[in-house]
């Protein structure tokens, strides 16, 4: 079945947005890691819509084909809770007015923004799936990384610290194809995408307000190789806080789990979408 694209503007930012599958199946949207674009959901998709799902994704502001449509909105400091509201209004623009989505998988700072999804619209998702998000508040002794990072994209341009970063997601055991294929994508992501991202995950704290997700099934993911978070404990403690959520370690794989293991990844996030139980999720 054909994509249905889309550019939607939200608040001086025109979005692309691609949503596919049968309409009339229950809506996961999916959200990518900062410097990936839509496409690292491209192994996903078809085992969503082979389950029964639709999808609608998109790309990350100033990343890929999402562009600002000003200088002056490319120049504004955003919040997370931007992203999120910019999101909501994404579904319910292209998807349907009243449209509930089924479930919210996220990777990365996609995976603090379902989080936030669910904490900004108690009862508007079934599902949450959060892969190696980099904690629910800011981690102060990342601060000066992303200043450094940010720093050098715009002294070097984007091919440098795309290869760093590449390298850091992908430790081995992993495929060529599979660090070549995302190197493609980081190349995709502005100057000015980067720092609206990266400004945005040195300024939020929603981890008080992670006992407040109660209606929502949660899985907290985590790689075991994913050394971009900082220490392992961070997701678990993530986890902790939400009622009922369940945390699983994947093996083998880093910072994203979703396209360094694909396989691995579908069976896991496939189990937990079509279980109804409301106690914690077991593998």
């Amino acid at each position: 079945m054909a994509a249905d694209e889309h550019f939607i503007t939200v608040n001086s930012i025109i979005y692309y947005v691609r949503y596919e599958g049968n309409k009339e199946n229950p809506l996961v949207i999916l959200c990518h890691a900062l410097m990936a674009n839509n496409s690292m959901w491209d192994a996903t998709v078809p085992a969503l819509h082979q389950a029964g799902f639709s999808t609608l994704r998109f790309d990350h502001v100033g990343h890929n084909l999402t562009t600002f449509n000003s200088p002056e909105a490319a120049s504004k400091k955003y919040h997370f809770d931007d992203f999120v509201s910019h999101i909501y209004t994404l579904v319910q623009k292209v998807a349907a007015p009243g449209k509930v989505p089924f479930a919210f998988i996220g990777c990365s700072i996609g995976g603090v923004l379902a989080l936030r999804y669910a904490q900004m619209y108690p009862g508007a998702l079934d599902k949450v799936i959060s892969c190696d998000a980099p904690g629910l508040s800011t981690i102060e002794a990342a601060k000066p990384l992303w200043i450094s990072r940010m720093a050098q994209f715009k002294a070097e341009g984007v091919e440098n610290l795309a290869k760093a970063t590449v390298e850091r997601w992908f430790p081995e055991p992993c495929l060529d194809s599979v660090r070549e294929g995302m190197l493609e994508q980081t190349r995709s992501c502005t100057l000015e995408g980067y720092q609206a991202c990266a400004m945005a995950v040195m300024n939020y704290d929603y981890f008080p307000g992670l006992k407040n997700i109660e209606k929502e099934h949660v899985l907290v993911l985590a790689g075991e190789n994913d050394s971009a978070i900082g220490p392992r404990e961070i997701l678990v403690n993530v986890a902790k806080e939400i009622p009922n959520a369940k945390y699983v370690l994947m093996k083998g794989v880093g910072h994203l789990p979703p396209y360094h293991d694909p396989e691995g990844f579908n069976k896991i996030m496939l189990d937990f979408l079509t279980c109804r139980k409301r106690t914690p999720f077991e593998l």
